[in-house]
This record gives C-alpha cells, sequence and structure tokens, in this order.
C-alpha cells in the first residue's frame, strides 16, 4: 500500500555524555552535558512503514554510542589540545567552528544521509543540550 499522507517516524530517548568547550558568559570552559538525540524520517507510507523503528533506532545508537564518553574538538583546535593526565580519554574532531548542538546535530545528518539520503525522505534531527537547550536540523 502507498498512501498520499505524509508520515514522520522518530526515535528518541538515545543519549551520550561528553565534554567540550563552548562560550560560557562570555569565556571559553570546559564542561560536559548529557546530550539527547531525537531523529525523524519524514516520508509517504510504502508497504507498512516509512522507515523501520528498529534500523534507525540501531543506526543512531550506533552514532551516539560512538560519541559517548568523548571529548569534543572543532577541527581547527586538534592539533593544539593535549591532555597529560593519569586516565584515558577518547577525543572526536567535527569540521566546525565550534561545538554546538548544531554542530553535531549536523554530524548526525551528516551520518544519516548515507542510509536515507536517497527515496524523496526528508531527515529531522533534534540535539538537546544540558537541560531545555534544543537545536533541530532538517537535514
Amino acid at each position: 500500500m502507498v498512501s498520499s499522507r505524509l508520515v514522520r517516524d522518530c526515535v528518541s530517548g538515545i543519549s551520550f555524555d561528553a565534554a567540550h568547550y563552548s562560550l560560557v558568559e562570555g569565556e571559553l570552559l570546559l564542561h560536559g552535558h548529557t546530550f539527547s538525540v531525537e531523529v525523524c524520517v519524514e516520508g509517504y507510507l510504502s508497504g507498512s512503514w516509512v522507515v523501520d523503528f528498529i534500523e534507525l533506532r540501531k543506526l543512531v545508537e550506533k552514532l551516539v554510542g560512538d560519541l559517548n564518553y568523548t571529548f569534543l574538538i572543532p577541527a581547527g583546535d586538534a592539533e593544539r589540545i593535549r591532555i597529560e593526565a593519569p586516565f584515558k580519554y577518547r577525543r572526536k574532531v567535527f569540521d566546525c567552528g565550534m561545538i554546538t548542538a548544531e554542530c553535531l546535530g549536523d554530524y548526525v545528518c551528516g551520518e544519516l544521509r548515507k542510509t536515507y539520503g536517497e527515496g524523496g525522505l526528508r531527515i529531522l534531527v533534534s540535539v538537546v543540550e544540558g537541560v531545555g537547550n534544543k537545536a533541530v536540523i532538517r537535514c
């Protein structure tokens, strides 16, 4: 069955903990968040669904899992940051000027486009940074 109704399938409740630095009251400060991610895929019914929830959730959980407990760094600063400490840390470098919810959403969009980019589907990614701060990116 193909429907003429536009349907939006979403997965949510996916989160990761990470550190980054950003402007806080005018100063660059290192801090961390629990980031939450919601992904919606919008399209017309093809059979019984737009996308398989299970496949979408697995893909988003994999992307987000790779960010869990990482230090998120803008590409322009990657060579300047040195950490010597009695602990292990993982870092993830992003091609953006500052690590923001928008930057992270754009990264997730790019990765999801590799799977859902064809077929006329529209992807929306929401990234919640901390409490009450959310960026919504239309991929």
